[in-house]
């Protein structure tokens, strides 16, 4: 009897909840999982803010996928530029395309271009050593403006503020250790009124914890206690007043100019005041990123943030099992021994290289062995040791 088979485009959390409800109501189902970085799981690795460790542990139940003999990862492999994805449809029966959504949005104002003016995901990508962001070197000063109401901005204002032995049992990269207390003042701007932000409480609290940070929270008077996260910020303490560091928000004000002599020096905002200025030499931009249209084409469906989606953890597995559902439900397995063969040969000798789930090991292992305790791994951050370390003893 002919297996159904799938492929799936992309190992980061979309993906990878797919690989887990795909395996829950297919167990016997052969998949394929394909990435273009040479190590798994995508924004968990280089997305997720580097303490919070808790998020990042998610992985192990991927890790238990991995090690069933129907499931292959093959990494360091970037369907579309150099894999055609035609090929992958004539080789499977279903294929995910879970590639992400790698552009951070803009504001689309005049200065943005300005040194000093990064964008969140970009920013995070470099805190947490993604090789195609390890030459970003970004110059953290004493005033970072973050405009956005989510928990990146949150997570940027986090990791900005902590002292550094705060961050200690994190997986901050070693290159980015530098920014660790640099802000003397972090001013967070929310486009929405208080009761539009998307910040989460707990998110929120853990910014009342800090121990070298103090916060202001600037809510209106007509501000609705009553909305579960207006009430999270009326309720953040405001800290020692000798802090280092000092974290205020701000809401209703829209970023209509960035202005510097080659640099940024100051943020233009409009709200309902009128106009007013913020010294800035740092704008970090966290509202949100773009993915690429998705592709419509039979057998072949988007999921995660490809498909239009913009949830949390809890959200994304949600929807990878409603998906895979779907997918299923009309699939049909059919002998494609001729196109696999192609697709292997293709891997074979295309001279791309693809790595497997041994080689991310030898990643693993070696990330673990050079971190110093508590900290849990010591990132290697470029293409070239990635690859290196994970063909060491490659047989």
């Amino acid at each position: 009897m002919t297996p159904l088979t799938a492929a799936i485009v992309g190992a980061g959390p979309a993906g990878l909840f797919t690989l887990d409800a795909l395996l829950r109501q297919a167990p016997d189902v052969q998949v394929d999982v394909y990435e273009r970085l040479p190590t798994p799981y995508g924004l968990i690795r280089s997305g997720v803010a580097p303490d919070h460790q808790g998020v990042k542990a998610v992985v192990r139940q991927f890790d238990r996928a991995f090690a069933r003999d129907n499931v292959r990862l093959i990494a360091d492999c970037d369907v579309g530029s150099a894999l055609p994805l035609d090929l992958l449809r004539e080789a499977y029966d279903l294929v995910f395309l879970a590639t992400g959504a790698p552009r951070g949005r803009r504001l689309r104002v005049p200065g943005e271009e300005l040194s000093g003016v990064y964008c969140a995901a970009a920013f995070m990508a470099w805190l947490n050593g993604h090789p195609d962001h390890r030459d970003l070197e970004p110059q953290v000063g004493e005033r970072v403006v973050v405009v956005g109401g989510g928990n990146v901005a949150l997570d940027v204002t986090r990791v900005l503020a902590k002292s550094e032995a705060e961050m200690a049992s994190s997986d901050l990269c070693a290159h980015a250790r530098r920014v660790t207390g640099a802000a003397q003042t972090i001013t967070v701007v929310v486009r929405a009124p208080p009761e539009g932000a998307r910040f989460t409480p707990t998110e929120l609290a853990a910014l009342g914890r800090l121990e070298a940070a103090n916060v202001s929270v600037e809510l209106p008077a007509t501000a609705d206690l009553s909305v579960q996260v207006v009430a999270a910020l009326a309720r953040l303490p405001s800290g020692s007043p000798a802090a280092a560091a000092r974290i205020r928000f701000r809401f209703g004000l829209q970023p209509i100019e960035v202005l510097g002599r080659g640099r940024v020096e100051q943020v233009r905002f409009r709200g309902a005041g009128g106009d007013e200025v913020v010294a800035a030499d740092t704008l970090i931009v966290a509202i949100g990123q773009e993915a690429s249209p998705p592709v419509a084409m039979e057998r072949t469906c988007p999921v995660g943030w490809a498909g239009g989606g913009r949830g949390d953890i809890p959200r994304a597995r949600m929807e990878a099992a409603e998906t895979a559902r779907r997918m299923l439900a009309g699939a049909t397995a059919t002998p494609r021994a001729v196109a696999r063969a192609r697709l292997a040969a293709w891997l074979q000798d295309s001279g791309a290289g693809v790595l497997d789930w041994a080689a991310w090991r030898r990643i693993d292992v070696a990330e673990c062995a050079a971190a110093v305790a508590p900290r849990p791994r010591e990132k290697l951050v470029s293409w070239d040791a990635l690859r290196d370390t994970a063909r060491l003893y490659e047989t």
